[in-house]
């Protein structure tokens, strides 16, 4: 597969006629395409005018699109890891029937991820198009892979461990199942499998963020926020699509104090994002709806370079600097007095606002201290030093 493109906003943006619009191109260039929705709003079917799609349909040459349902992918496709999950939360002597997967709450955007990773890996597709849900749906789902990551590198050996030593007495003093080698096993390879699902989603060369906004000031400043929080873990923003234009010349008098907020707002995200390629997608006279709807929007917004990948984009690297090293986290838009820095033995805290990420620090900076930060031009810089050569200094 050559391009993952994820396309992401505000609710009621546009994204999804924006995504559809782009699997459309990328089909009519001779490329398998997948377009899926993984938003459990999903209105793919509607707007292409077609069947619901719990499974991959196709809906025009070389295109197939996909609503992922949640609770059907854990049920069919990986119900031996929710039996896993669902085990450790059953009581012991509880029934234990292998045709029934039990619910596991709040894991949805895990089976998302999971269903996504296979239908990646088929081989089916050059091209894989994701309709993603709201901003802090999308935010929550795209940080899982590294939140869980962390939590299994750290929690899961000392689990394994105690779990083979406690499981006797928990079940004959306080009638708790816990899981056995074959659960943990499973849980072990779905650590593996979001390991390769995260390095893949980080991938600058094959995969990228696209954020709709409109020029409206609530949106926008969503989509500020968005932008941050998405290079603070690691996702190549690669576009800015300004939905909703209404064109100057061709509407009435009653929305020319429209067109003036738009105007300004308009100016405003230009200062805001103008290192990123914006394209302003026009409001069309009747509905973007059908195939045909969608193909108007397409040649719209689709040119020669829309699948190209940049190499110019801001990315978490470490560098060595003097006695100590360097580490550059992209934290565009973000200011000073927001950021709030802290130091575990294996992790870099980073707080912005009211989102947090534990950064994995290499085994190289064991034994190695926040020497200072500075915010540069969107990127934020965190030197490290010997906490020895500190003291002595």
């Amino acid at each position: 597969m050559e391009r993952l493109i994820l396309f992401t906003g505000k609710g009621g943006v546009g994204k999804t006629s924006l995504a559809a619009a782009h699997a459309l191109a990328s089909a009519g260039q001779g490329r398998r395409t997948l377009l899926a929705s993984v938003d459990p709003a999903h209105n793919l079917s509607d707007l292409l005018q077609c069947p619901p799609a719990p499974e991959p349909a196709t809906v025009a040459p070389r295109l197939d699109i996909v609503e992922v349902d949640a609770n059907r992918v854990r049920e069919e496709d990986f119900a031996h890891l929710s039996r896993a999950l669902a085990g450790m939360m059953l009581p012991a002597g509880a029934p234990r029937d292998e045709e029934v997967v039990t619910d596991v709450p709040g894991f949805d955007p895990l089976f998302f991820l999971l269903k996504v990773d296979q239908l990646v890996d088929s081989g089916r597709y050059d091209r894989v198009i994701l309709d993603l849900a709201p901003t802090g749906e999308t935010l929550s789902l795209l940080q899982l892979p590294e939140l869980m990551s962390w939590w299994m590198e750290r929690i899961f050996p000392l689990g394994r461990l105690a779990v083979r030593a406690l499981r006797p007495m928990a079940r004959g003093l306080w009638r708790i199942e816990l899981p056995d080698s074959r659960a943990m096993n499973d849980v072990e390879a779905l650590y593996v499998r979001l390991r390769a699902i995260q390095e893949r989603l980080k991938d600058p060369a094959v995969t990228s963020v696209r954020l709709v906004t409109q020029p409206e000031r609530m949106v926008i400043e969503e989509t500020r926020r968005s932008y941050l929080y998405l290079n603070l873990f690691g996702y190549a923003v690669d576009h800015l699509y300004v939905n909703g234009i209404y064109p100057v010349g061709e509407v009435g008098e009653f929305f020319g104090a429209w067109i003036e907020h738009q105007r300004a707002h308009l100016a405003e995200i230009e200062a805001a994002f103008g290192h990123l390629p914006i394209t302003r997608v026009p409001r069309f006279p009747s509905d973007i709806i059908g195939l045909d709807g969608v193909g108007r929007l397409a040649g719209a917004v689709v040119d020669e370079h829309t699948f190209d990948v940049r190499d110019d984009l801001a990315r978490e690297t470490y560098t060595s600097v003097g006695d100590g090293f360097e580490l550059r986290l992209a934290a565009p838009m973000a200011s000073r007095d927001e950021i709030r820095l802290s130091r575990s033995e294996s992790d870099l805290v980073v707080r912005i606002g009211n989102v947090q990420r534990n950064v994995p620090l290499p085994a190289t900076l064991r034994g190695y201290d926040v020497a200072g930060a500075r915010l540069d031009d969107g990127v934020l810089a965190v030197t490290f030093r010997p906490v020895a050569v500190e003291a002595h200094r």
